[in-house]
């Protein structure tokens, strides 16, 4: 393990760090003050699931929906969120659909912790994007691990290097596609089991009331429904984002795209009691939403060939776990250059 961390300290090696999700904007934003340090990502932007999509005027949170900070860490970086206005929790009326009707309704408060990006979860990514050394629209098909570090190979620029540690901040499957094939971390990469989604996306004309702002959805097509007008800062007209279930999503994929819409917008009237008549209707696909948590033991470092793993799949699919990933694989670098310095 010394001899990636000592050519990061002694040679000035950078570091590069594939996908520029919370995980690795969290490590990149920690890493950058101490050490070179460039972020790839297939994307035009950065963020990951952290996503908004502007379509005719409309704006959709059509990936993660919103956060709750419960580790002290993520907490005080929530506050600095709040106090520079990129935060606000979410006021929202919450219902939850068993058996396709509310079984239930409570009201979200400041106090209940439910926080999303004012005017769009894209703005909360943009925050931690500041400052970093962003190659966007860049993908990475190839490591290469040689005696003066780690090169990576992308589809546009060729290859690019040396570098004294490359952190894969991807999903499970992008990270075990580029890992080498005799790299120890593949057996924590093959553990997982990625779960995908479907996202709905209805921009309406008019208001819309619900009776809701944001519903937990069982037993049924959908897992979630929220009205985009609801959330703090939003612009344009009102609308809705209706996240298919993994399970459902899963059994689904092969179908076409437009036979996938029209079943979501079936399962989102029939729940609604009404029909919807969208100015806007658009459908994404993750193909890597969600997953059962490995719960690897310890950072994942392979010193050999000079590669690590983030990402929130490695602990729980949240946010804040994505956050404390990225958190945690920049400490154990930083702790191990100044202890072998």
């Amino acid at each position: 393990m010394p001899d990636a961390y000592w050519a990061l300290r002694q040679h000035k090696q950078p570091v590069a760090i594939i996908g520029a999700g919370v995980a690795g904007l969290t490590a990149a934003r920690l890493l950058s003050p101490r050490i070179p340090t460039v972020l790839y990502d297939a994307a035009a932007s950065v963020g990951g699931r952290l996503a908004t999509r502007r379509c005719d005027g409309h704006a959709f949170d059509h990936g993660a929906q919103f956060f709750k900070p419960r580790h002290p860490r993520f907490a005080a970086e929530v506050r600095r969120l709040v106090d520079q206005g990129v935060v606000a929790p979410w006021i929202a009326r919450f219902a939850e659909f068993r058996g396709g009707t509310i079984a239930s309704r409570r009201q979200w408060t400041s106090e209940s912790a439910h926080y999303v990006g004012i005017g769009g979860m894209g703005a909360l990514a943009a925050s931690w994007a500041t400052g970093l050394d962003l190659r966007l629209s860049r993908r990475v098909t190839g490591l290469r691990s040689a005696l003066d570090g780690t090169w990576l190979t992308l589809d546009s620029d060729g290859e690019q290097g040396p570098f004294g540690l490359v952190i894969l901040a991807l999903p499970a499957p992008g990270a075990h596609a580029l890992l080498p094939a005799d790299c120890p971390l593949r057996s924590v990469t093959a553990r997982a089991r990625m779960k995908s989604c479907y996202a709905l996306m209805l921009g309406l004309d008019g208001d819309l009331d619900l009776g809701f702002d944001a519903a937990l959805v069982k037993d049924a097509p959908l897992s979630w429904i929220s009205v985009t007008g609801s959330r703090p800062g939003h612009q344009g007209p009102s609308g809705i984002v209706a996240l298919a279930a993994n399970a459902w999503a899963d059994a689904n994929r092969d179908r076409p795209p437009a036979d996938i819409q029209a079943a979501l917008l079936a399962a989102l009237s029939d729940l609604c009691e009404r029909p919807f008549h969208a100015s806007v209707t658009t459908l994404h696909h993750w193909p890597s939403a969600n997953s059962d948590p490995v719960r690897a033991d310890g950072p994942q470092i392979d010193p050999d060939h000079r590669i690590a793993l983030c990402g929130d799949w490695l602990r729980q699919g949240r946010v804040e776990a994505a956050f404390l990933s990225g958190a945690q694989i920049a400490d154990t670098i930083i702790a191990a250059m100044v202890t072998k310095g």
